[in-house]
């Protein structure tokens, strides 16, 4: 009998202390984001706590520019982030540090987000007349790609086509308000807040025949292939809130406004986009951005399976 109490008192305090001792956490998963409508699903899947549900902490960071996420990045201060497919090639270089997992907005050509305006007073009204006209972009961007892609589909040729660089999109924008550039690229919702104060909306990319313009989550090469399972539960929650927005986007709407920054004018009626499951970024996507990169001798030619990853969803 009392061997079988000392066992039991060994028992009692071995559960105790299993239960006392602290145990050491995995390290959250560290997300950049921009504050743009691509990282609804991401700050859903946090208030709905759909990372715990999968195990997992994850911890959203938010950036104020492209280049602070980007040097966020190289220095392995974060482990993923939302970024363009042209953000991202040029981020990486053929060096191996990053790979795009996952198309996030652009699946199709309604998912797009940029127009090209004419300023107020410019009298330009149609799409023909952008012909040798300065455009306001950003160089070696999404925004002077897809402006790019969407005149040439217009039939202008390279030369036709003009450009002169304002970086920050918020001084751009001012600019075209002001009649100081004739023309500019915005995304949304610059695009609809210079047309609602009197510049003119010429051409979206909402209205091509084909996705110009698209975002895609990135990850770390050495994350992707030391945490692949925490990836793996990153996915599945982020999958879980897509299905969210998608069932019901009104009930979202406080989320999205002021994730995606919308201003209170337009933020009752401002479409909320459908967000595609996540899903390997498309080889007929990817293939047109390395060919203007390449074209611009911005890059050598990178192959598609070297910076896409794919079957990152079980």
């Amino acid at each position: 009998m009392k061997q079988f109490s000392s066992c039991f008192v060994l028992f009692v305090v071995f559960v105790l202390l299993a239960i006392t001792s602290p145990v050491q956490a995995a390290a959250p998963l560290k997300i950049g984001t921009l504050l743009i409508e691509d990282v609804v699903p991401l700050y859903l899947a946090e208030e709905q706590g759909l990372y715990r549900q999968e195990g997992l902490a994850v911890e959203l960071i938010p950036f104020l520019s492209a280049l602070e996420r980007d040097s966020a990045l190289t220095a392995g201060a974060i482990d993923g982030a939302i970024d363009d497919p042209v953000g991202a090639i040029l981020l990486d270089q053929g060096r191996g540090l990053i790979q795009i997992t996952s198309l996030c907005l652009g699946a199709t050509a309604a998912e797009g987000t940029f127009a090209i305006l004419a300023a107020p007073k410019s009298g330009l009204k149609r799409v023909e007349e952008l012909k040798e006209v300065a455009i306001g972009v950003s160089n070696s961007t999404i925004i002077e790609y897809v402006t790019d892609r969407m005149l040439t589909a217009q039939g202008f040729t390279p030369a036709e086509i003009h450009k002169i660089e304002v970086k920050k999109m918020p001084i751009r924008m001012q600019m075209l308000l002001a009649n100081a550039i004739q023309a500019a690229t915005l995304p949304e919702p610059l695009a609809s807040i210079a047309a609602s104060k009197g510049a003119v909306r010429l051409l979206s990319d909402g209205q091509s025949s084909e996705s110009l313009s698209q975002t895609v989550m990135v990850f770390r090469k050495e994350v992707l292939a030391q945490r692949s399972e925490d990836v793996a539960r990153f996915f599945r929650a982020y999958t879980r809130a897509v299905e969210l927005i998608n069932s019901n986007p009104e009930q979202y709407r406080p989320l999205f406004v002021e994730k995606g920054r919308i201003p209170p004018q337009l933020a009752p009626d401002y479409p909320i986009p459908h967000y595609p499951r996540p899903a390997p970024f498309p080889r007929e996507l990817y293939t047109p951005v390395m060919e203007w990169l390449v074209g611009k001798g911005l890059v050598r030619p990178l192959a598609y399976e070297q910076l896409v990853a794919i079957d990152l969803y079980h």
